[in-house]
C-alpha cells in the first residue's frame, strides 16, 4: 500500500509516547489518525482503544470514520465490523469507550493496549487524563490526542502546550496544511470569516474560542488580534500613580490587577493571585510586589478592595478594610456596590482602551477568557449571573477596575509630602508607612 500523508503529519510517522495534533477544522487531524490506525492494525497485531470523555452510544465514536478508511484503502476483506468493535488481521482489535464510564478499578482492562486515541481532546477532563496516562503502559505503547482548542485551561492544552513533555510530538495543523482541503469547506470558511471573525478564528484557525456563554473572551481575543496584549507593557515611572483592584477571599482565590492611567487609555502591567492567604499575608505580599515592580511610594495611588471588604474577615475579628487601612494609610478604598450587568458592560467597554502585559497577567487573562455565564440545564438557557468558579474571581476583580476607571481619577497627581528626615523618594516602604499618621478609625 502507498499512503499519502500531508507534510505536516510527517513527524507522527516516528515512534513517540505522545502524539498530539491540534488546530481548527479542515486540517484532517482525525482522518490522519484514523487512517494510521487501520494501517497499523493491518500490518501487525495492534490493540487500539478510541476514547472520548463522554460516549453515550457508539454513534458518538469514530467508528464510522474508521469504517470509511477501511473502505478507502480497499481492506474490507481483512476487517470484521461488529457493533461495538472492529477486528482486524493477526488478532488486531479496535474498541470504543467513554472515559466517564471508568474508575480506578475497571480502567485496568486497558493496560494491554498498544494505542489509545483521544478524539475531541478539548473536552477531556484532568481526572481522565490522570487515569489514562499510567494505564496505557505496554512497552512501546502510544497515546494519541486530537482536538480543536477551546480554553488554555483545558487539560490537554495545559499538558501539551504549556507543560510540553519531552517525549511528545505536538503539532498545530490547520486547513492551510491540508493539500486536499475541499472547495466546499473553503466557501464555508470564507462565509464564517465574513460573518464573525472572532468565531471563525476559533473554528478554522484553531485559536482559543469564545463559548456561547462567554462573558469577555470575544473582547480579549480582539485585543490580542489588535496587538494590545503583549509582554512589553510596563509601569511608567513618569506616568500617573498606579491603582490596584482586587477580589479577595480566604478559601477562594484572591486576585489583584495593577493599573496605570495613560493618555487615551490604560496600562495593566502586573497581576497577582493566590488562595488560602489572609489579609496580613496579602499586605506583606503586596508590599513586596511594589518593591519588585520598582514603584516608589508616591506613585502608589489607591488600593481598591471589593464592595464586601468591610464584612470579609479572612477568619479574623478585624475586617479586611481595617487591616489594609492600617498597613496602607490613605491608600485604601472600597469600591461601591453595583449591578453585575454594569460591571460586565464596563469591562467590555474599557478593555478596548487597555494594553495588558501578556506574560505578567497570563493567569488573569486565562480567567477572563474562561469567565462565563452560568447555564441552567433544566431551562437550557444561560443565566444573567456568571458561574462561580476559578475564573469568576479574575473576572470580578478586572471588571471592578474597568468600572472605576470610567470615573475621573480620585487622587492628586502628587500627594502631599510626608514629614520625614528623608526625602520620600529615598524612603523604604516600611519607613513610608510608619511615617504616615494612623487615622483609619475616622475612615471606617
Amino acid at each position: 500500500m502507498r499512503i499519502q500523508v500531508a507534510r505536516k503529519f510527517k513527524p507522527f510517522l516516528s515512534p513517540s509516547r505522545y502524539k498530539a495534533a491540534y488546530g481548527g477544522r479542515g486540517g484532517a487531524k482525525s482522518h490522519f489518525f484514523a487512517e494510521q490506525i487501520i494501517v497499523r492494525c493491518y500490518a501487525r497485531q495492534t490493540r487500539v482503544v478510541c476514547i472520548r470523555e463522554v460516549q453515550k452510544s457508539i454513534k458518538d465514536s469514530v467508528r464510522q470514520l474508521l469504517i470509511d478508511k477501511i473502505a478507502k484503502l480497499g481492506l474490507e476483506a481483512y476487517f470484521e465490523i461488529l457493533e461495538t468493535e472492529i477486528r482486524g488481521p493477526n488478532g488486531s482489535v479496535i474498541i470504543f469507550v467513554g472515559m466517564q464510564a471508568y474508575n480506578s478499578e475497571n480502567i485496568k482492562s486497558l493496560e494491554g493496549f498498544d494505542i489509545a486515541w483521544v478524539e475531541e481532546g478539548q473536552t477531556f477532563s484532568q481526572r481522565s487524563l490522570d487515569m489514562l496516562r499510567p494505564t496505557i503502559r505496554k512497552e512501546g505503547s502510544e497515546l494519541w490526542f486530537s482536538w480543536n482548542p477551546r480554553y488554555k485551561t483545558d487539560a490537554v492544552d495545559k499538558f501539551f502546550r504549556k507543560r510540553k513533555p519531552d517525549n511528545a510530538i505536538v503539532v498545530k495543523v490547520g486547513w492551510q496544511d491540508n493539500p486536499w482541503f475541499p472547495a466546499v469547506l473553503r466557501k464555508e470558511m470564507e462565509d464564517d470569516f465574513a460573518a464573525d471573525e472572532d468565531k471563525a478564528e476559533h473554528i478554522w484557525n484553531g485559536e482559543y474560542g469564545a463559548g456561547q456563554g462567554a462573558i469577555l473572551a470575544k473582547w480579549v481575543n480582539k485585543a490580542r488580534r489588535l496587538g494590545r496584549i503583549h509582554e512589553a507593557v510596563s509601569f511608567d515611572p513618569d506616568g500617573a500613580p498606579i491603582e490596584i483592584f482586587s477580589d479577595i477571599g480566604f478559601r477562594d482565590t484572591a486576585c489583584w490587577w495593577f493599573w496605570q492611567r495613560k493618555p487615551g487609555g490604560y496600562s495593566i502591567f502586573a497581576y497577582d493571585f493566590d488562595h488560602g492567604l489572609d489579609a496580613d499575608d496579602w499586605i506583606d505580599r503586596l508590599k513586596a510586589k511594589l518593591v519588585e515592580l520598582k514603584i516608589p511610594p508616591h506613585k502608589l495611588g489607591i488600593i481598591w478592595l471589593p464592595p464586601d471588604a468591610k464584612a470579609k474577615t479572612f477568619q479574623s475579628k478585624h475586617s479586611a478594610m481595617e487591616r489594609f487601612l492600617k498597613a496602607f494609610p490613605d491608600k485604601v478604598k472600597v469600591k461601591p456596590a453595583s449591578k453585575k450587568s454594569d460591571q460586565i458592560n464596563a469591562a467590555r467597554t474599557i478593555i478596548g482602551q487597555c494594553e495588558i502585559n501578556s506574560v505578567a497577567c497570563e493567569d488573569g487573562l486565562d480567567g477572563l477568557e474562561a469567565w462565563e455565564f452560568d447555564y441552567n440545564e433544566d431551562q437550557q438557557v444561560f443565566s444573567r449571573e456568571p458561574k462561580h468558579d476559578w475564573a469568576s474571581h479574575r473576572g470580578d476583580s478586572f471588571s471592578y477596575g474597568c468600572e472605576m476607571m470610567q470615573e475621573p481619577a480620585q487622587f492628586k497627581d502628587e500627594p502631599e509630602p510626608v514629614k520625614s528626615v528623608k526625602p520620600m523618594s529615598q524612603m523604604t516602604y516600611d519607613e513610608f508607612f510608619a511615617a504616615v499618621p494612623d487615622n483609619r478609625e475616622s475612615r471606617i
